[in-house]
């Protein structure tokens, strides 16, 4: 039996983003690109969102810091234990916040990320594309 998604449902990703301006481009890019785009300004959000769709969601594209009581790490522990069949891809423009920081699997791409880089791994985590062959 083949994990591949149904072609008549658009994957659907979850944007977790405190600046409006970078949340916007984030989900302009990707509803272009033909994802249905959810936006969360915080983790808390992100979680209430989780919570009555994580059933629907197949990623998660977050900021490491949002507001709040718990951050884009959190965020990512508390999904790979609920929701684990959902990827992460975690971003930060923060010298400090490291992939060694990460205690579940998740990918980390830091800021300033290029969009060709983003779209191809939200394309491969949503099953939209095949990731390239390993040699």
């Amino acid at each position: 039996m083949s994990d591949a998604r149904p072609t008549d449902r658009r994957p659907v990703i979850l944007v977790v983003e405190d600046e409006p301006d970078e949340r916007y481009l984030a989900a302009e890019l990707l509803e272009e690109k033909g994802f249905e785009v959810i936006e969360a300004e915080t983790a808390e959000r992100a979680l209430d969102i989780l919570r009555q769709r994580g059933d629907g969601i197949d990623v998660v594209f977050s900021d490491v810091r949002t507001p709040g009581t718990i951050g884009g790490f959190e965020l990512a522990r508390i999904i790979g234990v609920t929701w684990p069949r959902i990827r992460l891809l975690l971003t930060s423009g923060d010298a400090g916040d490291q992939p060694s920081d990460l205690r579940v699997t998740a990918t980390f791409m830091p800021k300033p990320w290029r969009a060709p880089e983003i779209l191809t791994w939200l394309e491969e985590a949503a099953g939209l594309r095949e990731p390239p062959a390993e040699g």
